[in-house]
């Protein structure tokens, strides 16, 4: 797994942050709903400038299923057949790469991204492989997959952004869009032990669809926005005199949580950060009109409204059967509307400072199955990143002629995690206090990917 690495050993650009952290964030991470003020979110974004941020966003798009790296990414073409199987390779942008003939437009994107062939971990349960690609922490308990069981979940990397990034705009810093996989369903993106004021903000709407929209999002026409000032003036001054008696951490929750809702409810900004109705019919067609080509659309709305940490869920990937016909439907998808995202980032001047990651929970087995499909695979696989200073046109590591196992520079879910951590100047080996006080560490252990650092 990942090579060990300890609180002591990070890079000395962490040290300032990490007494940062110590003296003041874990006391003013209880003051707001977002953790922090706006006098603080600025003085964090300050010390992170002094430190090694080289993000101010991250934009995590996470293909549950497990995408075919065979049959995507690291196809084998000169491997039995039962292995390569039917698709057809292509030239990428990049001298002797080869990538499927259904990534066209990646493969001629090559040289804007960075390519990680070695990613393999033990876990071939989609629950909990997703546990340890968004945490980077093994899950310890299968339980944790059922959404009244989440509260006892180490925190998303999202979460952790949230609560030591804040917003300052009104709009919630962590943000999961269309929050309709079956993740999204059970609560997987939560905050957990940390407490749900770090929560995500789920959209829980297809954006593809007439009739998408934020649930609650404009206020009752019959209210207008002076009422629903004074409604809030008047909870406040109530929830006043009661906080001297409020020692239950989940009572702290609901008032975050009220908080949060107020201040997306009365921000003109959120309701266009989400109204796509405001992008140009060739923008729209560019990304796809797909669920996931329109939630690609909304998360860079969303970057560019200054949201730190938005994850683009998605599922359909688990290709145990059919595997060909399933991915000549899903990977054209894929394929256009995250080529169309960084050329968009690219234009707009926000790619050098958005992360772009794509995930899943494994690979595919080399192996073809009975049914013409092929089964979880933890083994090896591949996953990108871009933007944010990140040199395009790289490969890093690579697996073995059947792509069964890595045979150069193997990489755990644990460096991904600290490399996220790393590019949003967030120390990755910082201890910080859960609500009932206990001590837990962001990560315990793992290696930023020299790489994509470099």
């Amino acid at each position: 797994m990942g090579r060990k690495s300890h609180s002591t050993s990070g890079c000395a650009g962490y040290r300032q942050l990490a007494r940062l952290d110590r003296r003041s964030f874990l006391k003013v991470g209880t003051l707001s709903a977002l953790g922090l003020s706006l006098a603080q979110y600025l003085g964090l974004r300050e010390a992170q400038a002094a430190g090694s941020a080289r993000a101010k966003a991250v934009l995590l798009i996470y293909t549950m299923g497990g995408i075919s790296h065979h049959d995507s990414f690291d196809p084998k073409p000169r491997a039995p057949a039962e292995v390569r199987g039917e698709f057809k390779t292509i030239l990428t942008s990049l001298p002797g790469i080869h990538f499927s003939e259904h990534v066209p437009r990646l493969a001629g994107a090559a040289n804007q991204f960075t390519l990680l062939r070695s990613v393999h971990h033990n876990e071939r349960d989609h629950g909990v492989s997703a546990y340890y690609m968004l945490r980077g922490y093994t899950q310890p308990d299968p339980s944790l997959d059922r959404p009244e069981n989440q509260k006892r979940a180490n925190p998303t990397i999202g979460a952790q952004a949230a609560r030591l990034l804040g917003s300052p705009n009104g709009l919630p810093p962590y943000i999961c869009v269309p929050g309709l996989s079956y993740l999204a369903q059970i609560d997987y993106y939560t905050a957990g032990w940390m407490g749900r004021a770090y929560d995500p903000f789920v959209l829980r709407s297809d954006p593809n669809l007439p009739t998408f929209g934020v649930p609650g999002l404009a206020p009752l026409a019959e209210l207008p926005p002076s009422r629903l000032q004074e409604r809030a003036s008047l909870v406040r001054g109530i929830d006043g005199q009661r906080r001297p008696l409020e020692v239950s951490p989940g009572a702290r929750d609901m008032r975050a949580h009220y908080e949060r809702a107020f201040q997306v409810l009365t921000a003109s900004r959120t309701r266009r950060a989400f109204d796509l109705r405001l992008e140009p019919d060739r923008v729209r067609e560019a990304y796809g009109r797909t669920r996931l080509g329109q939630s690609c659309l909304l998360a860079r709305r969303l970057v560019e409204a200054g949201v730190p940490f938005v994850t683009v869920d998605d599922d359909g990937w688990d290709h145990h059967a059919q595997v060909f016909p399933g991915l000549r439907q899903r990977l054209p998808d894929l394929d256009r509307c995250l080529t169309t995202l960084l050329y968009d980032l690219q234009e707009r001047g926000l790619l050098r400072t958005t992360l772009v990651v794509l995930l899943t929970d494994f690979g595919r087995t080399p192996k073809l199955n009975a049914s013409a499909g092929r089964d979880h695979w933890p083994g090896v696989f591949s996953v990108l990143f871009a933007g944010a200073g990140i040199r395009g046109g790289q490969v890093v590591g690579a697996s073995d002629k059947l792509g069964a196992e890595p045979v150069e520079r193997p990489i755990s879910p644990k460096d991904i995690a600290a490399t996220l951590y790393h590019f949003l100047g967030i120390n990755p080996f910082q201890d910080y206090h859960d609500r009932l006080g206990r001590t837990f560490k962001v990560l315990d252990e793992g290696q930023v990917i020299r790489e994509l650092a470099s």
